[in-house]
């Protein structure tokens, strides 16, 4: 268990932050709200004077002249917490950043270690110009909600309805009143206020029909049909959840590229306690004893851990897939990841009683006869005929 003291929980992300801070200028952590971006970022940057751009004065104080601002006060380094709300900044910092380097080119210093370091709930690559700004500039760090190594939860029926958000593991707060005040104030700082949406009311029963859609292909008539919305609009909306770190897509594998942009995917959340929540789950009790919120929540949270840990390590490709085989005596492979020399095979079951018939689909399709193939669950970790299990907390060992 990664945690420091009863205040704050050692991240994984730091390892590879001490690699990317030694090369470049500008750092960038991004994730969703409360995921622990402003505690990670001034605990290692203690020296930086730090700016919130969500509050209003320092938001006036910066915008009126935020080239003045950084070249006059902060040359030596600064931290601007949710910056997109003065997205000029990106020049600004691109262009002082390109200043510094040339400097340390002409003292024969090929690098500029970290000076400016920029936060933010929404995903910056999704607007065109800031990440052609950034480019070759800053170094991209996510944080997300916590791993399971971090949070130390070995319960699984309580890590899928706590989620891994780190103020729950910190503090004392509960799930019960945590997440109904993180979902509204998200919906008002982030849908409305950033995004321009006013009707909160339907994009909350969207947020709830994408949590019990967990899993699942998402079936745009349906949801379009449900809340009277345009295929367009539905879309958009996938968007702003996607690009604010709440959800994300798991695709199909297929040797051909081609192949994979053909199909659908399926939509999983970063954080099983806010899906959990949006399904109106109160107790961890109330998913030990329903077996289909069980076996959704179950996979959702060993899909996410493998995007957490992914990104951990500075890869941003997808991680895992599923393998999907249609038509008559259709099956379904849960997860697969493509290693080095081989691919890997997992089917995930929210059960602590082994079957060895969790590895028949494995053995079904001829192009994964050769796989390694793995049984995560909540039962022991084990070889056994046919693969391996994994024990949910032992997931490292499928990296």
């Amino acid at each position: 268990m990664a945690i420091s003291d009863k205040r704050y929980i050692i991240r994984e992300v730091q390892a590879w932050m001490d690699v990317q801070t030694k090369h470049y200028p500008i750092l960038s952590v991004m994730g969703p709200r409360r995921a622990g971006k402003t505690e990670l970022i001034r605990k290692y940057f203690p020296h930086l004077p730090y700016f919130d751009l969500e509050k209003k004065e320092t938001l006036k104080r910066v915008g009126e002249n935020p080239d003045k601002f950084v070249r006059e006060n902060y040359m030596d380094g600064v931290i601007f917490d949710e910056f997109h709300y003065v997205p000029e900044l990106t020049e600004i910092l691109k262009t002082v950043s390109d200043e510094l380097l040339e400097e340390a080119h002409q003292k024969d210093q090929m690098s500029l270690p970290t000076r400016f370091v920029l936060t933010g709930s929404h995903n910056y690559l999704f607007d065109k110009n800031i990440r052609e700004t950034m480019t070759g500039r800053a170094a991209l760090i996510k944080l997300l909600p916590l791993t399971l190594q971090e949070s130390g939860c070995k319960d699984p029926f309580e890590a899928m309805y706590k989620g891994g958000y780190p103020i729950l593991y910190v503090n004392g707060q509960v799930p019960q009143s945590f997440f109904p005040d993180y979902i509204e104030n998200y919906l008002d700082r982030e849908v409305k206020n950033v995004h321009g949406i006013e009707d909160l009311r339907t994009f909350r029963r969207f947020m709830e029909i994408c949590a019990y859609l967990t899993g699942n292909f998402f079936d745009y008539e349906t949801v379009c049909r449900t809340l009277d919305l345009k295929k367009k609009t539905v879309e958009k909306w996938l968007t702003i959840l996607y690009s604010s770190y709440i959800i994300f897509f798991a695709g199909p594998y297929h040797k051909s590229a081609i192949a994979k942009f053909a199909n659908k995917d399926k939509l999983y959340f970063y954080d099983t306690g806010l899906a959990a929540s949006l399904m109106g789950i109160k107790t961890p009790e109330r998913i030990k004893m329903n077996g289909d919120l069980r076996g959704k929540l179950f996979e959702n949270m060993i899909f996410s851990e493998m995007w957490k840990k992914n990104f951990i390590g500075g890869s941003y490709l997808d991680p895992a897939y599923f393998w999907n085989v249609k038509g008559e005596g259709g099956y379904e492979v849960d997860m697969i990841m493509e290693g080095i020399t081989n691919l890997k095979a997992i089917e995930i079951k929210a059960s602590d009683k082994f079957d060895p018939h969790w590895f028949d689909n494995m053995q079904k399709h001829p192009d994964l006869k050769a796989a390694d193939k793995f049984v995560v669950y909540t039962g022991p970790t084990m070889d056994v005929e046919g693969g391996r299990t994994l024990n949910f907390c032992d997931l490292d060992q499928l990296f």
